[in-house]
């Protein structure tokens, strides 16, 4: 059983001048908002349900999705983060809903080129058992407009599985910019798989748990 979880709580700073109603999830892309993309994604990797994490301060949100018809299937649940933490705090607040397995996706992260990324994170999940993240690598010109956050050390072959995995994520640079090197840097970005194991790490955010895990091989 896998639940997708949708973080969408925080206070979106970087784009603040393109809100719609003050949430970021509702800026539209070719008539549909990324947070409908996100929730279109997460149906089409056939998730058990949908929890999204919300803000007491972004009732739009909700009414937002209420009068585009998106609740009518009755697989979506909210909770509220209480304050804009993080994004552990924020998926923490989805546990009582689905557990402690959940895929994490964030609406102001879409792929392009690939039909559904959520679907190879729970492919991957279901060979390895582990945690999955997903990376990319960063180019020009997208690159240029990063903050050096989530990059990835290096990928490795994983010995026990057909998958590649990650030896470990760099501390957050959030003023310094996203190195752009030939060959690209990997960044993780906006996917990923977490499990009980996870719950279980040292550390007080997505990189310290995370790079725990990639340092004892689970990711």
């Amino acid at each position: 059983m896998m639940w997708g979880v949708i973080p969408a709580a925080g206070r979106g700073s970087r784009v603040v001048d393109d809100h719609v109603n003050g949430c970021k999830e509702l800026i539209e892309i070719n008539g549909r908002t990324m947070l409908q993309r996100t929730i279109d994604e997460l149906r089409a990797a056939e998730v058990d349900g949908i929890v999204i994490v919300t803000s007491p301060n972004k009732p739009a949100i909700k009414t937002s999705l209420e009068e585009s018809g998106e609740l009518t299937r009755g697989d979506i649940k909210f909770v509220e983060q209480a304050e804009p933490n993080g994004l552990v705090d924020a998926i923490t607040q989805a546990i009582p809903i689905c557990g402690e397995n959940m895929l994490v996706a964030t609406p102001d992260n879409l792929y392009l080129r690939h039909p559904c990324p959520a679907y190879e994170l729970l492919r991957v999940h279901g060979t390895s058992q582990r945690c999955v993240i997903g990376v990319v690598p960063v180019v020009s010109p997208w690159g240029e407009m990063l903050g050096d956050t989530g990059r990835v050390d290096s990928l490795y072959n994983s010995k026990n599985s057909e998958h590649r995995a990650l030896s470990g994520i760099l501390e957050k640079r959030k003023t310094k910019p996203f190195p752009l090197t030939v060959p690209p840097r990997w960044r993780c970005t906006g996917r990923m798989i977490v499990t009980t194991e996870f719950w279980w790490q040292t550390g007080f955010d997505d990189v310290e748990k995370l790079g725990a895990l990639a340092s004892q091989g689970r990711l």
